[in-house]
Formats: C-alpha cells, structure tokens, sequence
C-alpha cells in the first residue's frame, strides 16, 4: 500500500499542493481517480506483458494527503510463465515496484488517465487490495476453470473489481490490449472520460519514467463479458513519452 503525506512538506510545497487539490465540486467532497496500466514488449510476449492499475483518493480539507490502491497481481518470483501448469503464490505489487520491474525486463509501459472516478469504483478497488493483501488467493498467468477469489491472474484481479465475473478476452488478450478492455468496463464509473487529470502524475512520481500516455487503442480488439461481445473499434494511439503538460483541474 502506497500512502503519500506531505505533513512535513515546506511551506512552498504546501502552498502547491493546496492549490492542486482545491476541491471541483462543492461541500469540499473527497475526490477519486483512476490510472489504468499495462506493460509488454514488441513483439508481443505474454511471459513479458501485465495488466495495473492504481486508485487515487484525495481529500481537499486535507491539502498534501493523498491515499492510493496500486491492484498489480503477479507471481512472488516476479517472473511470469504462461506454460505453469499449477498456481503458484501471488503477490500484489506496488505502483513503483511494478514500473521498475517492467522497465527493467524492457516492457513498454502504458498509462490510460488519470480518470476521476465514481466513490463507489474506489471502495470496490479497496476492497480488492484488502482481499489480495490477505495472501489467500494464488496467481496463475492462465486462470481458466478457477475462480477469481481464489487463483486469478492479473487481468482478473483488475476487472473483478467491476465485475464479479470472469472477463473473457478473444484475441491477443494481454498487454496493452486486455488494460484498455478492462478500463471500458469501468467507463460507466469515469466522470468525464474526455477529461484526464495530468497534475497527479508528478505527485505520484511517475514523471521520472519514460511512460506513453495514451488516449486510444492500438488496434481492433474483440471481448466477451457474460457472453456479451463487446467491440472497440480501430484507432491509432496518441502516445508521448515523459510526462503530460500539467493542465487545470
């Protein structure tokens, strides 16, 4: 669990932050955000490919107090092999542990956001951390024919936050592709998916990483959520590696 407190940031600091968290809405309410991530290499390697994402709570009445929930769901070894024939035991890494695992065995990483999103997909994503924390569920790379609370790979720690179900995902279904159909499950909890909120990456320190920031999917991809096909059409990804231009709340 990463936490940020600034409480003995200098004043100058402060003084930033506070004006970065001043609350949008009105009575000062807590404020939600969602980063969805992938990683993988080119070509494509599903021994070298995962499926993060990581939920940000902010509250304005307490500028410099941040709470995150990093879901990253991989083997203890930190080494994933799709031809394990057996679960193994899970671990559920952090945000920056997660990056630097994916650049270091050089992956591609990947940043859908930051989304601001509905409370409700927040405490669902807690809820989520809180079961994987636990250590009772095992990981396995393909999770067919068991279920999500107890072997689950990382595509299905994601999405069962969403959904309680499995997932299915046709066609290449890792990487860059399953992040973006895990996060159009989770469109109907976003607030304005036009809208993405840049002053949250240097304050989770991930400018320090050369990310793509994308907007779009890289290609036509076919998904099947409780026998329901699901169709993302074809589009070029706008990608910038560093980070994104600050913008305005």
């Amino acid at each position: 669990m990463w936490r940020y407190r600034f409480v003995n940031a200098t004043p100058a600091l402060v003084v930033v932050l506070a004006g970065l968290l001043t609350p949008v809405s009105s009575h000062g309410a807590e404020r939600y955000f969602l980063i969805m991530m992938s990683s993988q290499r080119s070509p494509k390697n599903p021994n070298f490919s995962h499926t993060f994402a990581t939920f940000v709570r902010v509250d304005p009445a307490a500028p410099g107090t941040m709470e995150t929930r990093t879901i990253s769901w991989m083997p203890c070894t930190g080494t994933v092999r799709v031809q394990a024939l057996r679960p193994e035991c899970g671990r559920n890494y952090g945000l920056h542990e997660t990056v630097e695992w994916a650049l270091q065995s050089e992956q591609r990483v990947s940043i859908w956001g930051p989304y601001e999103i509905e409370p409700e997909l927040y405490h669902r994503a807690d809820r989520r951390f809180e079961e994987l924390e636990r250590g009772t569920i095992r990981y396995k790379t393909y999770d067919g024919f068991h279920h999500s609370e107890r072997v689950s790979n990382c595509i299905h720690a994601v999405s069962t936050i969403n959904h309680r179900h499995r997932l299915r995902i046709a066609s290449p279904g890792w990487g860059d592709l399953a992040s973006f159909i895990v996060l159009e499950t989770m469109m109907p909890s976003i607030v304005d998916r036009r809208r993405t909120h840049d002053w949250l990456i240097p304050l989770l320190k991930l400018d320090r990483y050369p990310i793509a920031y994308r907007k779009a999917l890289p290609r036509s991809v076919l998904a099947v959520s409780s026998g329901i096909p699901l169709f993302v059409r074809d589009a070029r990804p706008f990608v910038s590696y560093g980070p994104p231009p600050v913008r305005g709340r």
